[in-house]
């Protein structure tokens, strides 16, 4: 068999994948191009060849670049919201949901440093119209918001901070990882520093407390 019948064997073998198998790597190829080439140098054509279909093949799912961007995006608010979500309801107590929220907002930021990369710049690129249509922002923010609001109640976080204002300031400090992260520094120890920088700031003494009663 000659060398471009296995190509194009493969190549069919590519094309026979499930659509929704399909859009999927279609938006993991385009994190992946789009973190390494950037959003604007980036094309259709290069997504399609990490891919291994045809160019012409992308536009059975989207009609532009900008239609995969958001696409992605979307998709990637969705996760991060399901997941921190998940967290926020695996503790009772405020200091317990804090807690897991800020390992897991870490968690998934290493277990997606292209992904969260990607998207934390382009969230910030698209307008403001866009971002509430595509990525509905506060969405995240509010989960931790609410957090903080529950231990105001409780009398774990201090009374006289600003939920709202705490909770950017504290997605603002993880947010920033992308820009400096690296695996020399192990996901546990960045966690951790993580939640005692922030519950220092933020908890009362009794939060401290609570705190430190937790399982390792």
């Amino acid at each position: 068999m000659m060398k471009s019948d296995v190509k194009e064997d493969a190549r069919s073998v590519t094309l026979r994948k499930p659509k929704a198998e399909r859009w999927e790597q279609l938006l993991d190829a385009a994190a992946d191009i789009f973190f390494e080439k950037g959003y604007d140098a980036a094309t259709l054509q290069d997504i399609a060849e990490r891919v291994g279909i045809l160019k012409g093949s992308i536009y059975y799912y989207i009609k532009t670049k900008t239609d995969l961007r958001d696409s992605l995006l979307a998709n990637l608010n969705r996760q991060r919201i399901d997941f921190i979500s998940e967290r926020a309801r695996s503790g009772e107590t405020s200091i317990e949901k804090l807690v897991a929220m800020i390992r897991g907002h870490v968690e998934f930021y290493c277990a997606n440093p292209r992904k969260s990369t990607v998207y934390l710049q382009e969230s910030r690129r698209i307008d403001k119209a866009a971002r509430a249509r595509v990525v509905r922002s506060g969405s995240y923010r509010v989960e931790f918001q609410r957090v903080l609001e529950q231990g105001q109640k409780e009398g774990t976080i201090l009374p006289e901070l600003e939920p709202e204002l705490s909770s950017r300031a504290i997605l603002s400090a993880l947010n920033a990882l992308y820009l400096w992260y690296t695996p020399r520094f192990p996901q546990a120890q960045v966690a951790d520093h993580f939640v005692t920088t922030i519950l220092r700031g933020h908890a009362t003494d009794a939060g401290l407390e609570a705190f430190r009663k937790l399982p390792i």
